[in-house]
């Protein structure tokens, strides 16, 4: 490698740490400050016959979901027990999404993945007309295979280290709490 590919490569390497730097000297909130509520949707399966055949339960997710958040500090709300969002509270969704793949009845394939999203209103110029947008907060996801009989535990396990993965983001990016004198 030429001393000339070499700095090309660093000065690429370089400007792929950038955004990551500016962020942290910029001033600006993370992603999921002051955010007060997380209502956890039920979980979507790409196609339901193979996620059931696959033994995959969506009562069974919901429930681990929320069990998992609540152990660590978030403020998850089932959407079945969500009320209508107030102004002046911030409110994001946790969508877990399950796409998976029965490869002739003997082993499962599943992208298991997990997104904190929100959808609002803004005016984006130079038109001063409202546009609908969906704001990404958070996303991760996992590539899992095993067999039929194994899946569910599989992917409830994945399930359960993104969740853990929010969780952990979550509190890091809510403000710090001033100590009591």
């Amino acid at each position: 490698m030429s001393v000339n590919s070499a700095l090309k490569f660093l000065t690429a390497f370089l400007f792929m740490l950038m955004p990551a730097c500016v962020f942290a000297q910029g001033g600006s909130a993370p992603a999921m400050f002051d955010v007060r509520e997380v209502v956890i949707q039920f979980t979507s399966f790409g196609d339901p016959e193979t996620a059931n055949s696959c033994g995959l339960s969506r009562e069974e997710l919901a429930s681990m979901l929320n069990k998992t958040l609540q152990d660590n500090g978030v403020p998850a709300i089932p959407v079945t027990e969500a009320n209508p969002p107030v102004i002046g509270t911030a409110r994001i969704e946790l969508l877990p999404e399950i796409f998976s793949f029965n490869s002739q009845g003997l082993d499962c394939t599943s992208w298991v993945s997990l997104t904190a999203q929100s959808r609002n209103s803004l005016h984006i110029p130079p038109v001063n007309i409202s546009r609908n947008v969906t704001v990404t907060y958070w996303r991760q996801g996992l590539l899992l295979s095993s067999s039929q009989a194994t899946h569910e535990h599989i992917v409830s396990d994945a399930l359960q280290k993104l969740t853990l993965q929010f969780a952990r983001q979550y509190r890091l990016d809510q403000p710090a709490v001033a100590p009591k004198p």
